[in-house]
């Protein structure tokens, strides 16, 4: 009569590790486009702080000096960094201000760089804010939005 030991197998099968790609693939392919969506809203929430920061400097100017930074007619105007040299926006989105033709209102509108994340964003492409603090969004197409509630929460 012979005994038999057990031997003891350290390490996983092959069939083991490809189960546990499978398990991580699967959770991946879940994940990554989650994260990506996460990414593209959170800078959407920081260009309605931008906004929100160049109105506040725009309503300052008006009140201290009794107009809007820029004459309208001219280019400067619609140069932001002229306008609000504190203002740190972001670098994803070209901001642009235009003003009323007598400069007794204005239009806020940041819309991303073709070369960043933010211009796969086409649910809320543009955001545009005015001088009656009315939100706007407009799709990558250029049509504008119905409900923009999505878009300013």
């Amino acid at each position: 009569m012979t005994l038999r030991t057990k031997t003891l197998h350290l390490g996983m099968t092959l069939l083991e590790i490809l189960i546990a790609i499978a398990i991580i693939g699967a959770i991946a392919t879940i994940a990554v486009p989650a994260v990506g969506e996460y990414l593209v809203k959170s800078e959407r929430s920081r260009v309605q702080v931008d906004l929100y920061q160049l109105q506040t400097h725009v309503e300052q100017t008006y009140t201290s000096k009794g107009g809007y930074p820029q004459d309208p007619a001219t280019e400067a105007s619609k140069n932001i960094p002229l306008i609000c040299n504190k203002c740190q926006v972001s670098d994803e989105y070209d901001f642009s201000i235009t003003f009323g033709s007598n400069n007794d209102a204005y239009r806020l509108q940041a819309k991303p760089k073709s070369t960043s994340r933010q211009d796969k964003d086409t649910d809320c492409h543009t955001m545009v804010i005015n001088a009656a603090s009315e939100q706007y969004n407009f799709k990558k197409d250029g049509s504008a939005i119905a409900d923009n509630g999505d878009c300013w929460t």
